[in-house]
């Protein structure tokens, strides 16, 4: 933690210049990661894991797809210059109940993996505005089923700067602060807010799982990069007051406050640069492009 607050002071009294000085990146990029975060058991606990692990890292900037750092994962449908669908999700790791005082005998949660179409609003790479009907599935092992939906309304403001850092090293600054907004379907809320009759115990109470409101989401994300080497920040805080669930017994905290720390050392990369932000389209735009150019004839 000392090496993070050094970092952060040097950073902060070394002159910043545009992040257009910049060199583009490579199209695609691998390396190995180190990462540690702490993050609540389930939506509402006053529990919470620590998970540290090294991982593989991959990150792809093409004109379709994009998988990187900045944008997380997204895939175009269709792209306008301030509008664009896409194909994006989210999701939440399982719990083994043994491991939590307030779900103690009831089954374990499983792997909820969230995807579906997303609408985004976005002004000059900036602000963005997103608005998206995810489908929802739970994972237990090899069995797989339908989850319900979860529906998200998220705002992001997104910045980058470049610096001079020690040793006259280049270090490549961005920051993405994030308000979301979720709702959901009963059926994903049973996943984490129903007690059914046969878990019930004179301290937890038998609970029928309502649709609705789920929670408010305010998150900030900072990465540093000099070289191969990059440094990943990260907090998010979670309010359930407004939550459809909150006389459910398993509802035990209106704050869930998680946070995060990572590196990334990049091995490899392409020697083709990366496709610009502007310059992507979605699938849609492509097949669109190509029925006009077979409609006109070429002389």
């Amino acid at each position: 933690m000392r090496f993070f607050l050094v970092l952060l002071l040097v950073l902060s009294i070394s002159p910043l210049a545009s992040a257009s000085d910049e060199p583009s990146p490579p199209l695609w990029e691998w390396g190995l990661g180190l990462g540690y975060i702490r993050y609540s058991d389930y939506p509402s606990s006053d529990e919470y894991s620590d998970l540290m692990l090294p991982f593989p890292t991959f990150q792809y900037r093409g004109e379709y797809l994009r998988a990187d750092d900045r944008e997380g994962g997204r895939a175009y449908l269709f792209k306008s210059n301030t509008w664009s669908l896409e194909f994006s999700g989210g999701g939440r790791l399982p719990l083994d109940s043994t491991k939590n005082l307030a779900r103690e005998g009831m089954e374990n949660l499983p792997l909820v993996l969230d995807g579906g179409p997303q609408l985004v609003w976005s002004s000059g790479g900036t602000w963005e505005f997103q608005l998206a009907p995810f489908l929802s599935a739970a994972a237990y092992g090899t069995y797989i089923r339908q989850n319900g939906m979860r529906f998200k309304a998220q705002v992001i403001y997104r910045w980058e700067s470049y610096a001079r850092g020690p040793f006259s090293s280049p270090i490549y600054i961005s920051g993405t602060t994030a308000l979301e907004m979720n709702a959901a379907s009963q059926e994903y809320m049973k996943t984490y807010f129903e007690v059914d009759p046969m878990f019930a115990t004179a301290s937890r109470t038998a609970y029928n799982a309502q649709a609705g409101f789920l929670n408010n989401n305010l998150s900030y994300y900072q990465r540093f990069s000099s070289g191969r080497f990059s440094l990943y920040l990260g907090a998010s805080v979670s309010d359930y007051t407004w939550s459809a669930n909150r006389s459910s017994p398993l509802h035990r905290s209106d704050l869930n406050v998680g946070y995060g720390v990572g590196m990334i050392y990049q091995f490899g990369e392409s020697a083709r640069p990366s496709v610009a932000p502007e310059d992507t389209q979605g699938v849609i735009n492509r097949y669109r492009q190509q029925r006009h150019e077979r409609l006109i004839p070429i002389d």
